[in-house]
C-alpha cells in the first residue's frame, strides 16, 4: 500500500514547499513541518529529537531534508533515528550528487553521515540532486537589469537541475516507493558553465549578459548582502563550493541521467525552460 499520510520536514522551503503541493494533488496528506509552516504545519525544531518523534507518529513516510550549517549530520542522523523510533517506514533524504568527492565542501560532508543513516535500514531513499537552476534567482537583478552573470561556476561545467523536478522525483520515491533503499542522483539534462549561463540569459533577454570570470570575492559579497546573517562557517562553506567547482564542476554521467528520467518518469527541465517561466513571472 502506497503511504497517504506524508511529513514534509522543511516543507516551506524550495524543494519542499512544492512537494507538498505535488502531494496533495496526488491525494495524498502532506504536512509541512518547520519552524514556520503556517497554516495547518507543524511547528517543531528538528534538533529537538523528542518533539520530532512524538510529531512522527502516524505518517506512513516524511521528506527529510537538513538546515545548514556545523551541525548537520548530527542533527540529520538523530532526526533519521526520530522517525524510525516513530514508526515512519518510508524516509526520503535529500542530499547532493556527488557527495563524497566533492566533500571538500563542508556542506556536502555533513550530509554523508545522514546519508549512511537513512539507508541503513528498509524503506530509506536517498536523492541527490547537482546544482539547482534556483540558484539564478538569488542573482536575478544583477541578472537582467545589471547584465551580469554573478556566480563563479567556472568552465568544468555543473549539471544543474530545476527544483520543481526533484520535488517531482520525491513524490514519485514518497508515494510510488520509486529508488528504495538506493542513492538517487538526480541532474538536469545539459552541462552548463558560468558562460553557458549568461548566454542563456542573453538570449531570453535579448540583450548582452556577461560571465565576469571566477573571481569568488563579489560572489561572497553578494551572498552577504542576498542572505542577511551568514555567519564565517557559511562564508568559508560558499567559498569552498565555488572553488571545488571550478576545480572539477559537479559531473554527471549516463547512469545518472538514465537513473534521473527513471524515477521522474520523463526528462528533466532544461535551463532555458527554466529562465522561460521566471521571465513571465518577472518581466525583465
Amino acid at each position: 500500500m502506497n503511504p497517504r499520510r506524508v511529513l514534509v520536514i522543511g516543507g516551506t522551503g524550495k524543494i519542499g514547499s512544492r512537494l507538498v503541493a505535488i502531494l496533495r494533488s496526488r491525494g495524498a496528506e502532506a504536512v509541512p513541518l518547520a519552524r514556520n509552516p503556517g497554516p495547518g504545519g507543524l511547528a517543531i525544531d528538528t534538533t529537538d529529537t523528542e518533539a520530532l518523534e512524538a510529531a512522527s507518529r502516524g505518517f506512513d513516510a516524511a521528506l527529510l531534508t537538513t538546515p545548514l550549517g556545523p551541525e548537520e549530520g548530527a542533527i540529520g542522523v538523530a532526526a533519521t533515528a526520530a522517525l524510525r523510533r516513530a514508526g515512519v517506514k518510508r524516509i526520503v533524504y535529500i542530499a547532493v550528487q556527488n557527495v563524497e568527492a566533492m566533500q571538500a565542501i563542508p556542506h556536502f560532508a555533513t550530509k554523508i553521515p545522514v546519508k549512511a543513516a537513512v539507508l541503513d535500514g528498509a524503506g530509506g531513499t536517498v536523492l541527490q540532486p547537482n546544482f539547482f537552476f534556483q540558484n539564478d534567482l538569488l542573482a536575478l537583478p544583477a541578472i537582467t537589469q545589471g547584465g551580469i552573470y554573478p556566480m563563479p561556476i567556472g568552465h568544468a561545467g555543473v549539471w544543474s537541475i530545476d527544483a520543481a523536478d526533484i520535488a517531482e522525483a520525491a513524490a514519485n520515491a514518497l508515494l510510488d516507493n520509486a529508488g528504495m533503499n538506493e542513492a538517487v542522483p538526480l541532474c538536469g539534462p545539459e552541462k552548463l558553465t558560468g558562460p553557458d549561463y549568461a548566454a542563456h540569459w542573453a538570449a531570453a533577454l535579448g540583450r548582452e549578459v556577461i560571465y565576469p570570470g571566477d573571481d569568488v570575492a563579489p560572489f561572497l559579497g553578494a551572498m552577504q548582502t542576498a542572505i542577511p546573517g551568514l555567519g564565517e562557517w557559511e562564508m568559508r562553506d560558499f567559498e569552498l563550493m565555488m572553488q571545488v567547482t571550478q576545480d572539477m564542476g559537479c559531473p554527471a554521467t549516463d547512469a545518472d541521467h538514465a537513473a534521473t528520467a527513471a524515477i521522474l518518469g520523463r526528462s528533466p527541465r532544461t535551463h532555458r525552460e527554466f529562465i522561460a517561466d521566471v521571465l513571465k513571472e518577472n518581466p525583465a
